[in-house]
């Protein structure tokens, strides 16, 4: 439950209040409480239950026995340790599992059958593919190479997500995200044999089989394309191509040329080609695109260079999202000052705990994963 959310269903003082008992209890020194609290609780209560203490003699059914004191007295203590028990849980958003290493966090997070289970740290369980290659692809970053195992589960596990379409399950907006996602992952990270390496193929047939006549992706049929779907799609191709997949070039340039077609003169990149809307994320990813996957391609890596010179290094809010973008985009354009600044931002806000908009739908994992992706 995330009391955050429902402070705008408060009346204005008692929303006040609530924020600053959140922001005093914040400030309390952080303790541990015992690991054998909530079972000494509810073994408490399993022993009320089996020794019920109201067997008296209808003479003396209304008089309220002496024994009866402690007991309501014991369940008070039990009610108070499971009241802070639930403060501590609750209330306690600095101790964020990204702040001290966030690939040891999601190593431990990992599924028994490789995957990622969002539903399990607040996430959407729909975009478990797409959870599970981002995982995966925070993990493959960690300079120390300490989880090419896990990254290798992960890709056997998006293997056995794939429907036999080649997708990776969900319709609308859910089946393109995690397809996109899941198929950079494989392209990136699978080796060149084995179940990853066959889901990969069919991955890319039905990326180019679901290309737009103009060269884009879009979540709904119908539409030329959005630029993040078809930023992701590109630097999925990209990466197939460059493992040798022949059927991943042609949709990866006709995707390259709709990316070009997106970026507006003002420096912004329009989601739809020619709407007016400005995002700094979506410039900073499709930025990135041009520079990594468009490399090969005249024109494309300058381009990608100077959408990254319109971009703000400093944010007040907190969004995972743009902010790995921006990352990328920094980094892809030489300008590691300005990268490090975008990561400075995204550890102080994750350390404050600030709240992600993106949480709802991927949870923990999503905000982990991104941490992950934009360290150096």
């Amino acid at each position: 439950m995330n009391l955050y959310a429902h402070l705008s269903e408060l009346p204005a003082a008692e929303a006040t209040a609530f924020r600053a008992l959140v922001t005093r209890l914040r400030a309390l020194p952080q303790h541990e409480p015992s690991p054998l609290l909530t079972s000494r609780i509810l073994a408490a209560v399993a022993d009320e239950r089996a020794h019920p203490t109201l067997d008296v003699q209808p003479e003396t059914r209304n008089q309220k026995p002496e024994t009866q004191k402690p007991r309501l007295w014991y369940w008070a203590a039990a009610g108070l340790a499971a009241c802070l028990l639930a403060v501590l849980t609750l209330f306690d958003r600095p101790a964020d599992p990204t702040a001290a290493d966030p690939t040891v966090w999601l190593a431990a997070s990992q599924e028994a059958d490789g995957s990622w289970q969002p539903a399990h740290h607040g996430g959407d369980p729909a975009y478990r593919p797409a959870l599970t290659a981002l995982a995966a692809l925070a993990l493959a970053r960690d300079p120390a190479d300490r989880f090419s195992a896990d990254v290798r589960r992960a890709c056997d596990a998006l293997a056995a997500l794939q429907t036999p379409d080649g997708a990776f399950g969900g319709t609308g907006r859910v089946r393109a995200y995690n397809h996109a996602l899941a198929t950079y992952a494989l392209a990136a990270l699978a080796p060149q044999d084995g179940p990853a390496a066959a889901a990969l193929e069919r991955a890319v047939a039905y990326s180019r089989a679901n290309q737009s006549v103009e060269g884009g992706w879009d979540y709904e049929p119908g539409s030329e394309g959005n630029a993040a779907m078809t930023s992701w799609q590109v630097q999925a191709l990209a990466a197939a191509a460059a493992k040798g997949i022949g059927q991943a070039n042609i949709p990866l340039r006709k995707g390259l040329v709709w990316l070009r077609g997106a970026a507006r003169d003002d420096g912004g990149v329009a989601y739809h080609r020619g709407s007016p809307s400005r995002s700094e994320g979506l410039a900073a990813l499709t930025a990135h695109t041009l520079m990594t996957s468009g490399q090969a391609f005249e024109g494309l890596p300058a381009l990608g260079r100077r959408l990254t010179v319109n971009l703000t290094a400093r944010d007040d809010a907190a969004d995972c999202y743009r902010d790995y973008a921006k990352v990328m985009a920094f980094e892809s354009a030489g300008d590691t000052a300005r990268a490090e600044t975008v990561r400075d931002g995204m550890q102080l806000r994750r350390q404050a705990g600030a709240q992600d908009p993106w949480e709802p739908i991927g949870g923990t994992l999503y905000t982990c994963a991104f941490t992950a992706l934009a360290r150096k």
